[in-house]
């Protein structure tokens, strides 16, 4: 078996991404029944070049492990390292080029009394074509009763099309409907709500944006034709469930909320290990793009969901604006994956650089700073100017108060927090 690596995938950014190389396995024709030993030590060699924290790979014997599955888990640099991952090629690719996912299309929240809430809903699945929307309670699936602890990716089943669940919900309006839906592939928009709100006389852009996709880049386009057609004064951006994307994407939206006085700057810098700084270290600037907006601050809006691109795009705006958080403080991912083809068959994504702003400005582990506390009002649509969130966003453009609710989370984990790979990037079920 030999390691050979070319770069026919330059174009395809993940997560907070550069580029994308092919390792190619032995011919299957040679070889019909690859040797998993060799598989392992070309991994564990690939690691220990390409791998953020090489220095800290400890010395192991991969012929001793089961796949390359166990060989990552046995040389992943803990505590920090918690997003590193191996993925089916063909998924990869359906998700962040297509929008494409098997599943419901939807993300659930425990709320603070302990009922476990839609927090959001793409439009092309079965259960919003079938009413189901954000604040619905999920009562039982399969007959079980869902409460604080349960595991319900667990009971969600596979992530094949197919697979069928029958959900019991709770509506607004205190009734409860049951629904029998199967899973299957659907095209998620990301852009989940947008509309200009009017308050005392002043325009503010109001977007929700769940992640940074390939489609992504026409859905902002629209979104910001709108938004400058109409001359708002202000933007409010919720990225309280985007667990992050393509870098490309992330530059693209800063560069639209920054404007053409801010074109050619920098924006956000990739670092990467001692083998690899000299080729791959860059800056990436930002764009002038038709529609831009040439803001003075940017509120957002965020929880402990946020993370990786979108915070990026929070803290590449920083040195150039007043940035506010209102929600609470991010999730904490200031590193970015390489993502490598091997053979056709797995998307390899280890933590290959870390992102710094134009003020050398990074390793936020902890997440980015709240300014505003607010809490996420599971109970309320979207562009509700009753969400608490949202209405403590619109009361400080117009006030200035920095005075928010404290935020109270539930003492569980959150089903996102479960989740591995895309899923955990998608948030969603």
């Amino acid at each position: 078996m030999k390691n050979n690596i070319s770069n026919p995938y330059r174009h395809l950014l993940y997560f907070i991404l550069a580029s994308v190389l092919f390792i190619a396995a032995c011919n299957k024709d040679d070889d019909p029944e690859p040797d998993i030993n060799e598989e392992n030590e070309e991994f564990y060699e690939f690691m220990k070049d390409w791998y953020f924290w090489n220095d800290n790979i400890p010395n192991i014997n991969p012929s001793s492990y089961e796949d390359i599955f166990e060989v990552l888990e046995a040389i992943r640099f803990r505590p920090l390292d918690r997003w590193s991952f191996i993925t089916d090629w063909q998924e990869f690719l359906a998700y962040f080029q297509d929008s494409r996912f098997i599943g419901y299309g939807f993300g659930s929240s425990w709320d603070g009394s302990g009922k476990l809430r839609i927090s959001f809903i793409h439009d092309a699945g079965d259960l919003y074509k079938n009413g189901v929307r954000r604040g619905w309670i999920v009562e039982s699936i399969n007959g079980t009763a869902i409460s604080q602890g349960v595991n319900v990716n667990q009971l969600l089943g596979p992530n094949e099309e197919g697979i069928s669940n029958t959900f019991v919900f709770r509506k607004p309006d205190n009734s409860t409907i049951e629904m029998t839906v199967a899973k299957k592939e659907i095209i998620t928009n990301t852009v989940l709500h947008h509309e200009v709100l009017e308050v005392e006389n002043i325009k503010i852009g109001y977007m929700v944006l769940q992640s940074f996709r390939e489609p992504t880049e026409e859905e902002l386009k629209n979104v910001f034709a709108d938004f400058y057609a109409e001359g708002i004064d202000e933007l409010i951006l919720d990225m309280r469930y985007n667990g992050g994307g393509l870098t490309r994407i992330a530059t693209q939206l800063a560069s639209l909320i920054g404007g053409p006085a801010l074109a050619g700057q920098p924006f956000a810098k990739t670092v990467y290990n001692a083998n690899k700084e000299d080729q791959y270290n860059r800056t990436d600037n930002f764009l002038n793009l038709e529609n831009s907006l040439g803001l003075t601050r940017l509120i957002t809006i965020a929880t402990r969901a946020s993370a990786s691109a979108s915070e990026m795009v929070i803290n590449g705006l920083t040195p150039y604006m007043d940035v506010y958080i209102v929600g609470n403080t991010t999730y904490g991912k200031p590193m970015g994956s390489n993502v490598f083809n091997y053979d056709n068959t797995w998307a390899l994504a280890p933590i290959t650089f870390k992102v710094r702003n134009a003020s050398d400005e990074g390793d936020y582990f902890d997440g980015l700073p709240v300014d505003i506390p607010a809490p996420d009002d599971l109970t309320r649509n979207f562009g509700d100017p009753e969400e608490s969130s949202l209405q403590t966003a619109i009361a400080f453009i117009l006030t200035g108060s920095t005075k928010g609710a404290p935020v109270t989370e539930p003492l569980v984990r959150q089903p996102w927090e479960d989740m591995k790979g895309l899923r955990w990037e998608s948030r969603s079920h």
